[in-house]
């Protein structure tokens, strides 16, 4: 028996030698469909995009065999332009993922097929409005981070820019739900445990509701903003930017946001601003709170976001960044639980809201070149209950414009398993 754990450590070894000549860890969606939507002909204003994935891997705690992973998803996208500024999407698609370790009903419940998104949008010089099941986001305020049947509505005046946000969501379509997420590939802790509080989602319209509005502030607006550019501007490599002072304070924002339906047991309002900082040194500061009002759970939450970016001569970029997210408990044992939040930390662990508080830590980089080659390493670790900490190695690269290659090697140590996960997986995505 300790011959095989030695070798099975010794496997693990070398997965981390592989990926760590070609590690990044994923600071966005790795889907290409967007950047692929092409015209079906020069006089027809309608594209289409196709992408396919396969993402084989294996995952292990050393006490087992290895867990076999794959999943594949095939999605199709068709965008249909009108009147210059007016437009319908549709996107949808069919998964399906396995995990060689999870019981016979599970697996059962592997393969999907859905809509991602449908809908109308208006897009003008300083308005835009989406109607229909679309992603929808509010801000930095760590509270909306879903597909929604609803409304989203922008409008910038000067100085000041509106954002509302109104809709439903349902487990059909939701970004947990089974078409959309990729938790339940990993599965190592049981959902209904870990996330209780923000994973009932209504299978019904109307069980599950949100609404909410930011507004935000630019201090240095001026008259001249709204000028345009000199066309060689951006593009002159002799001009001095090191001259140029960013203001102080960028952005101020405030928002208001509620959460209601008719199986949420208790009503759910949150109130914050956020404040966006330019520091000496070219860093970039983001500071905030949220107030939390709920019955027997109201709680604070304030957030602090660093990051500097650096651009090499080569033609290369790096990003780092850190962040905080505390909670200060105003009702005993008081759970930070918006539903839609979906901020999904780490790989295989997927952190969220409930599991504040968290830090984590970042640096990635994009190396110059047709082949896109970008590496970098993500941690992640909650201060209090299991204490979870993760590590996520990632790389990629594009071929041809149309091939995505990703390998992910991810370790987690938490307290709510006897010994540390360790994951790797490769993701081969081939969009038209």
């Amino acid at each position: 028996m300790k011959n095989n754990k030695n070798y099975r450590k010794i496997f693990t070894l070398l997965l981390i030698a592989l990926f760590s000549f070609t590690a990044k860890a994923q600071m966005e969606c790795r889907s290409t469909l967007g950047g692929h939507l092409t015209p079906f002909h020069k006089k027809v204003p309608i594209l289409w995009a196709v992408e396919g994935t396969m993402a084989p891997g294996i995952m292990t705690d050393f006490d087992t065999d290895p867990a076999k992973l794959n999943g594949g998803m095939f999605l199709a996208a068709l965008d249909f332009t009108f009147l210059k500024k007016s437009n319908f999407y549709f996107e949808g698609g069919y998964k399906m993922w396995k995990n060689s370790a999870l019981p016979t009903p599970v697996k059962d419940n592997s393969r999907h097929i859905g809509m991602r998104q449908v809908f109308y949008s208006f897009t003008g010089e300083t308005t835009k409005i989406v109607l229909g099941l679309h992603e929808m986001k509010l801000g930095d305020y760590l509270l909306i981070d879903e597909r929604v049947l609803g409304m989203s509505f922008d409008q910038e005046i000067k100085a000041f820019s509106f954002n509302f946000r109104a809709g439903t969501v349902m487990q059909n379509f939701a970004r947990m739900g089974q078409f959309c997420g990729n938790r339940h590939l990993y599965n190592i802790i049981d959902s209904t445990n870990t996330n209780v509080y923000t994973e009932n989602i209504g299978k019904k319209p109307g069980e599950t509701n949100l609404v909410g509005m930011t507004i935000n502030w630019k201090p240095s607006y001026s008259k001249k903003s709204e000028e345009p550019e000199d066309e060689f501007s951006e593009f002159d490599e002799f001009s001095d930017t090191e001259d140029s002072k960013d203001p102080f304070v960028s952005n101020v924002g405030l928002v208001l946001y509620a959460e209601f339906g008719k199986i949420i047991p208790a009503p759910k309002l949150y109130v914050g601003s956020i404040v966006d900082f330019n520091l000496p040194l070219k860093m970039k500061l983001q500071a905030g709170t949220v107030f939390q009002n709920m019955q027997d759970n109201n709680a604070l939450v304030y957030i602090a976001r660093l990051n500097r970016n650096f651009m090499w001569n080569s033609g290369g970029h790096t990003q780092i960044g850190g962040a905080y997210i505390g909670k200060y408990n105003i009702d005993d044992d008081a759970i930070f639980q918006p539903l839609f939040s979906n901020l999904f930390i780490g790989e295989i662990m997927r952190l969220d809201a409930a599991d504040f508080p968290l830090w984590q830590a970042s640096i990635k980089h994009n190396f110059a070149g047709k082949l896109k080659f970008h590496v970098g390493f993500k941690a992640v670790g909650q201060i209090y209950d299991n204490q979870t900490f993760e590590m996520d190695l990632e790389a990629g690269l594009k071929l041809f414009n149309h091939v995505k290659i990703t390998t992910i090697f991810s370790r987690v140590q938490t307290k709510a398993l006897p010994e540390d996960i360790y994951m790797g997986r490769l993701e081969l995505r081939i969009a038209f």
